[in-house]
């Protein structure tokens, strides 16, 4: 182990200890020699000014408030971190402070004997469904969501529509590889989801953005299926077949899902507001998914599968 790494965890160790801990135990919690950990206690009080005491064969610190100097970070800290940067490089727009930070940590991967190459071949993210933001967008909706001001966007909706909004942004959302935008919605007067990829521009305005609270934001937004919101809550209840159910079973679908088995089945209910997003993923298990509520629901699935059936006639 690289002698600043173990430093590092020893340091991490002694402050969760403040009865003191053993050689033999650091070695085994740490999986290294205790000839290494000896080395390594001597600098650690030697060269780093440890509080480092040693009773009834036992090290602790005699003042745990105390910290190493500088960033306190072990290799696979570095290379942690390093993996997030690379997830919001490729699912974000370009940013310099982004690239900035991405220069510090491959100094520190340097630091730390690890080749940043060696990590992009080993670590790779794959993003299939992302859709490209306007990096100026995001940048003005970041500004404004931080800043607490009100924000104009030109929004082309789904039927391709573009509109003009004021909005005071409240929370930006990483989901399925896509970011989003909850905001209040000045011209609807509603609590809205917005796509960036389908903000064509933004701009902050002076004025500050209207406040809510995070229970509100998540009732309102969080507490059904899926990113869109509004409507009222409704349950699906689904069956899924032996071909799909063990794979459903392991999946979270949402924090308020139950499910149980019955024989080979899994049956799950689901709260939901806006079937759009529950109905591309059923359709992504048929034919091995039962919808038996709502009927609604039901009704939304079965005019799904006929118009795919008809195209492909």
């Amino acid at each position: 182990m690289n002698s600043n790494d173990l430093i590092q965890k020893l340091h991490r160790s002694l402050k969760k200890q403040p009865d003191g801990i053993s050689v033999m135990s650091l070695a085994a919690e740490l999986g290294s020699k205790p000839s290494e950990l000896q080395t390594a206690l001597g600098q650690l009080k030697d060269d780093h000014g440890a509080p480092l005491a040693y009773q009834d064969r036992r090290y602790y610190y005699t003042d745990l408030s105390f910290e190493l100097p500088g960033l306190s970070m072990t290799a696979a800290d570095v290379r942690s971190l390093a993996t997030v940067l690379g997830l919001l490089a490729d699912v974000s727009p370009g940013s310099g402070e982004l690239d900035h930070i991405r220069q510090q940590i491959s100094q520190l991967m340097s630091e730390r004997g690890i080749d940043s190459s060696e990590l992009t071949q080993r670590v790779k993210i794959l993003t299939a469904t992302k859709q490209p933001v306007n990096s100026h967008s995001y940048q003005q909706v970041s500004d404004a969501l931080f800043a607490r001001r009100q924000l104009t966007i030109h929004y082309v909706a789904s039927d391709q529509n573009l509109s003009e909004r004021t909005v005071s942004p409240q929370t930006l959302v990483l989901y399925r590889d896509h970011w989003y935008l909850d905001a209040w919605c000045h011209k609807r007067q509603q609590l809205r989801t917005f796509m960036l990829s389908r903000i064509r521009s933004a701009y902050q305005l002076n004025e500050a953005a209207l406040e809510f609270d995070n229970d509100e934001l998540t009732a309102h937004l969080h507490n059904n299926y899926g990113i869109f919101s509004g409507g009222e809550t409704q349950t699906a209840e689904l069956t899924f077949m032996p071909g799909a159910a063990h794979l459903v079973a392991q999946q979270q679908w949402h924090p308020e899902a139950k499910g149980q088995w019955r024989g080979d089945q899994y049956q799950l209910q689901l709260p939901y507001n806006d079937d759009r997003e529950l109905l591309r993923d059923l359709l992504s298990y048929a034919p091995n998914v039962i919808v038996t509520a709502p009927e609604a629901l039901k009704a939304a699935y079965r005019k799904r599968l006929q118009e795919a059936l008809n195209r492909n006639m």
